[in-house]
């Protein structure tokens, strides 16, 4: 077995190792499994086919069919949810370790694999039956696709097989397309002409991809579903453009409407990037945001650990790759970036960075390489 094998092979066994050890020591499995939608569904889901025909979730139907299929496998059990999960994870930390070590640097890839794999929080929600893993796995996976300098088409078919996965797993991520279509136009290759080829090849493979289930949906709903119900959250303002008719006048006139306060972007940035919460929060009814109380002192303590540490070398590692014009960093702080403006939006806690956090990690210790660097170039300038 080569080195590179041995190092993979034990990266692997530790973030599977202690995702199955803290199932065994701290997991709740009836608990968990009764408080799971997706649990309950996927298991409703390997009992029979009707799913096909009829509308058994208004969620998207990624994470509950891996689930259903590893059901299919190993059995309708909790174990079965969580071995999927800890599977997952330590995959997502296998493409940490390659990602940094073929795009920022050997030190950065396996540093980086190490922190995800002791990551209390992505050891704890690998003990959940939801799709969070799942989601972190697959923008991980889309990230070092687009990381990777595009050298043939099939590159840009691949990264939307990529982004469909995701769409259907979290429709959150319809809102990104835009962003990643204006990447691909202005970055993807030096020359305008391959970029715009990309991107036509791109759109046309992720609408490719995408039209099997939306047919689907179109023969249960009698109507154009992408995704599933859930995504006519975030596809609602572009169905009202395209209406031949404007809506009806009701006939009666309704009661007095509701308002419902809803927080603003600002409340929700903060939100996202809160590292602690040591004393009750009152809230702020009149802006939507509602009273918090403070966080336990594992949770504190872990935020400390985890994100004091890291985001303050996060925002170094953006300022170098800008500076350095380092495609990968730029790529990955890019999508950190544009996933948190994002949740300022549709709204976020401090859980939506899970989401990002191999992200974060990369550019964080990216930051910190070429701080080394840096460091160490003045020290031999001087002797």
């Amino acid at each position: 077995m080569t080195p590179d094998r041995r190092t993979l092979l034990a990266l692997f066994s530790l973030a599977f190792g202690l995702r199955v050890l803290y199932a065994v020591v701290l997991g709740n499995a009836d608990a968990t499994a009764q408080d799971s939608y997706d649990f309950r569904i996927a298991a409703r889901m390997v009992q029979s086919l009707d799913w096909i025909t009829t509308p058994f979730s208004p969620n998207a139907p990624g994470y509950r069919l891996l689930l259903t299929a590893a059901f299919k496998l190993l059995g309708v059990s909790w174990w079965t949810a969580v071995l999927l999960n800890a599977i997952l994870g330590a995959v997502t930390a296998l493409f940490l370790y390659r990602i940094g070590e073929r795009l920022l640097g050997h030190r950065v890839g396996l540093i980086s694999s190490l922190w995800l794999g002791l990551s209390v929080n992505h050891v704890h929600f690998a003990s959940l039956a939801h799709r969070d893993v799942l989601v972190t796995f697959l923008l991980t996976w889309l990230a070092y696709a687009l990381a990777r300098p595009f050298y043939r088409m099939r590159a840009a078919v691949w990264t939307a097989f990529l982004c469909t996965l995701l769409i259907h797993t979290e429709p959150m991520f319809l809102l990104l397309v835009p962003p990643l279509l204006v990447f691909l136009a202005l970055a993807s290759t030096h020359h305008r002409a391959l970029s715009a080829q990309y991107v036509f090849l791109f759109m046309t493979a992720l609408f490719v991809f995408s039209m099997p289930w939306t047919i689907r949906n179109a023969i249960v709903y009698g109507d154009v579903v992408p995704v599933g119900l859930e995504a006519t959250r975030y596809t609602a303002p572009i169905s009202r453009l395209l209406r031949d008719l404007p809506p009806e006048v009701a006939a009666t006139t309704p009661p007095e409407a509701v308002t419902i306060q809803r927080p603003g972007f600002f409340a929700n940035e903060r939100e996202f990037w809160r590292v602690v919460r040591i004393a009750d929060s009152p809230g702020e009814p009149a802006r939507g945001v509602a009273p918090e109380p403070a966080w336990s002192l594992r949770h504190n303590v872990a935020g400390i650990l985890n994100y004091a540490i890291l985001l303050p070398f996060f925002f170094i590692g953006c300022a170098f790759a800008v500076m350095q014009r380092h495609r990968a960093a730029l790529v990955l702080g890019s999508m950190v970036v544009s996933y948190a403006v994002v949740r300022g939006f549709v709204g976020a806690t401090d859980a939506s960075r899970l989401w990002v956090d191999p992200l974060i990690i990369l550019v964080a210790f990216y930051g910190v390489k070429v701080l080394l660097d840096r460091r160490r170039a003045v020290t031999e300038t001087h002797s």
